[in-house]
């Protein structure tokens, strides 16, 4: 096994120099160029025609009865709500959370709905107990269709957050455990054909407001891990069977910590705050639809708020100070 720290004491060793570009050479990658733009707007025309097809005609959700789902994080609030949506559409349920108690209360809940359940007590930030409940659900339940990576830290919950060990706890929790999941998971997808990998980001990864540093980091950190894993399986050829969907939350009325803390920040008195079970709702309807990426109510596109990353700061500044301002 490499390891990375010792890496980083090796010597440097540069790459090969890079050899020198002729008039001929670059006239040839010129033309190569060209030629593939024309090739690339011939088939990207028809491609647009049936993406729009695609987007306006109603297509028929899939159906996921008997999918066996694992979320994280699904004893309470969102992830619990995920969890009720989840079996009300056919699917055998594990639910991974520290919170035992709540889990099993959860449990309860969805067998209502005739549907197979477990609760593991489980901190997914460790890639031990994920391999772990790997062979739990496995043994209990069955092969995970369905990866919920749902758990998650939010901002607020304590005085001292930005000391070292709440961020690498935040960190760990946020990020890594994405990593763990999917590790572990998304193997025995491949070798079925048949898979789902759903993670939970927030709109906090496309709007920031400079309040929670900490917290929006590893939401812009999930972006990316969800973007590069979705070309990972494509690029495996696996991306007709394994879909992938990140979710963006808005504020959800769910810990009372957290949202007491909000209610007294700038700007957020003004935004609404969503019950998780409308969430849920939207987020499985996603699921269902093979949606890449999604709010969560999904009120508008994501795209719709991509131009803001770029927008200069004094525009973003004004909006704030006009539309969000008590």
């Amino acid at each position: 096994m490499g390891s990375l720290e010792e890496f980083q004491k090796t010597p440097y060793n540069p790459a090969s120099p890079l050899e020198a570009r002729t008039p001929l050479i670059a006239l040839v990658r010129g033309v190569r160029v060209f030629v593939n733009v024309l090739v690339f707007t011939a088939k990207l025309i028809p491609l647009v025609v049936y993406l729009l097809l695609r987007r306006f005609v109603c297509r028929k959700p899939k159906d996921v009865r008997g999918w066996v789902a694992l979320v994280t994080g699904g004893a309470n609030g969102l992830g619990r709500q995920i969890a009720i949506e989840l079996a009300k559409e056919g699917c055998h349920v594990a639910v991974a959370d520290l919170d035992e108690h709540g889990a099993a209360k959860t449990v309860l809940e969805l067998r209502y709905y005739g549907v197979k359940a477990a609760a593991y007590c489980v901190d997914v930030a460790s890639a031990t107990e994920v391999r772990d409940l790997q062979r739990k659900v496995e043994a209990d339940i069955g092969s995970v269709d369905i990866l919920v990576n749902n758990a998650g830290l939010v901002p607020f919950l304590v005085s001292d957050e930005y000391v070292p060990e709440n961020l690498q706890r935040m960190v760990n929790v946020n990020i890594l455990a994405s990593f763990y999941t999917v590790n572990t998971f998304l193997p025995g997808m491949y070798v079925r054909r048949r898979g789902h990998i759903v993670t939970i980001s927030s709109a906090a990864a496309y709007v920031s407001l400079g309040l929670m540093r900490n917290y929006t980091t590893t939401k812009y950190a999930m972006r990316g891990f969800m973007e590069e894993l979705r070309d990972e399986i494509h690029l495996a050829g696996q991306s007709k069977w394994i879909k992938t969907t990140v979710i963006y939350p808005f504020q959800l009325n769910t810990r009372k910590e957290l949202v007491d803390a909000v209610l007294k920040l700038p700007y957020f008195s003004k935004l609404p705050i969503t019950d998780p079970m409308v969430a849920a709702r939207s987020i499985v309807h996603s699921i269902r639809t093979n949606r890449r990426k999604a709010f969560a109510p999904d009120w508008f596109p994501v795209g719709l708020l991509s131009f803001a990353e770029d927008m200069p700061r004094k525009i973003k500044y004004l909006f704030q100070d006009q539309l969000l301002s008590d």
